[in-house]
């Protein structure tokens, strides 16, 4: 296959701090869709204002000549309203209604319900999803999907996603694509409560959804693991925080870790140990054995985690990986060269709209979760859901309800936060 264009230069050094993932640029994306769509609606609201103050004028003109310019004006906002065609890719992780398992169910976890009803939206949308090397070679060729397009990711490879999310899909007549990382994917032979759905996957279960379901099997990586950055401690581990620090337990747990969460203890870090400053493993240089890592020590850790993931995905799944989804979404130059030299098509974690003039070698995601007025309501989760999807199409008409839902689910979330501060 030819390389995509827009195709990533080689990086430079990385001997510097390592830089959060907000503050890259992407190459063919010269600006990411947040500031976009703040920006073209303060410009539509400007242009649609100054038409209105031309007709409630005086006598500056004939009225023939204000209405021409108000005209002008209003043609002008819609302009800015409406931009470049682009496909939403929908992100999401667990769907259960019993998620206190996972310490962050709280940002990743969607209730059943609000998923079926966010499925029943996409429905009333007239979508279909459809594959991401489908969607990058589409746009290689400088084209959009239709605007009848969705892509649908599922990240980490956990249990419910075939107990819950791959059946309702399929009831909704859609497909999606789900990326475990192998370090948490079950052994065939693990035991397993009955009933519960809690946990992750294992390779016969993904087979499942590639054959039952028509999922797409991808790569999330080996680990999903972080890396210390320096040796400034930020916490320290404790009976009530280790679980929020699991990536310190992954980290001193070579091998398989699928059955952490079933520990009453920290199962590698004891309770006492520092919690040291950290970055995604494969986003940043880190801090080992008293010294900052150079450019060659991330290259080896990308091109181990990226070619050994690919590889295995072809073990198990007849097919080796094409997709790779960066843990956290988070990304750097040097792992969009390495990716696309251990044979990968395309990977996750850009900034924009997925449209024609964007780099087809990276995927911008929406995460989707539920609660989005600070509280558990399907219908309130769906209408956000659509809004999204418009403002990743280049609708940006729909940026007031998205950013008042927003703004409405911080209030709710910081109000809760003081209530619990208030009466411990």
């Amino acid at each position: 296959m030819e390389r995509p264009r827009h195709a990533y230069p080689k990086p430079v050094g990385f001997g510097a701090e390592p830089q959060p993932m907000e503050k890259l640029v992407e190459p063919g994306q010269t600006i990411d869709r947040k500031r976009e769509r703040k920006l073209r609606f303060a410009c539509g609201m400007a242009l649609a204002l100054a038409a209105m103050a031309v007709l409630l004028a005086g006598e500056i003109a004939p009225l023939w000549g204000k209405v021409l310019l108000a005209t002008a004006l209003l043609f002008a906002a819609h302009r800015a309203m409406t931009g470049t065609p682009g496909v939403a890719v929908l992100t999401y992780h667990s769907v259960t209604d019993a998620p206190s398992w996972l310490p962050w169910s709280g940002e990743i976890t969607v209730h059943p319900r609000s998923f079926a009803a966010q499925l029943a939206m996409l429905r009333r949308m007239n979508l279909r999803t459809i594959g991401d090397e489908d969607m990058a070679d589409l746009r290689a060729r400088g084209q959009v999907p239709a605007k009848d397009c969705v892509v649908i990711h599922f990240d980490d490879g956990y249990l419910d996603n075939l107990a819950f999310a791959a059946p309702m899909t399929r009831a909704a007549g859609f497909s999606a694509t789900i990326f475990p990382s192998l370090d948490f994917i079950e052994p065939e032979d693990s035991p397993r409560q009955n009933d519960d759905s809690a946990g992750y996957l294992r390779w016969s279960e993904l087979r499942r959804l590639r054959d039952e379901f028509c999922w797409r099997v991808e790569s999330h990586g080996i680990d999903h693991s972080r890396i210390p950055t320096s040796e400034r401690a930020v916490d320290v581990v404790t009976r009530e925080n280790w679980r929020r620090h699991a990536w310190l337990q992954w980290r001193a747990m070579p091998g398989a870790k699928h059955d952490w969460f079933r520990s009453d203890a920290p199962p590698a870090v004891p309770i006492g140990s520092p919690v040291p400053e950290s970055a995604l493993a494969l986003a940043a240089c880190g801090w080992t054995d008293g010294r900052r890592e150079d450019e060659s020590d991330l290259r080896l850790r990308l091109h181990h985690h990226l070619a050994t993931s690919r590889q295995r995905v072809a073990q198990e799944m007849g097919r080796p990986a094409a997709i790779f989804c960066w843990p956290e979404n988070r990304a750097c130059p040097a792992g969009r060269e390495i990716a696309w030299q251990t044979g990968y098509v395309a990977t996750t974690a850009g900034k924009g709209r997925n449209t024609a003039n964007e780099s087809p070698s990276v995927i911008s995601r929406l995460h989707v979760g539920d609660r989005a007025l600070g509280f558990r309501w399907p219908w309130a989760d769906a209408q956000l859901l659509r809004a999204q999807i418009r403002l990743m199409q280049g609708n940006f008409y729909w940026y007031p309800i998205v950013a008042a839902m927003n703004a409405t689910r911080k209030a709710v979330f910081a109000w809760r936060k003081w209530q619990r501060r208030s009466h411990p």
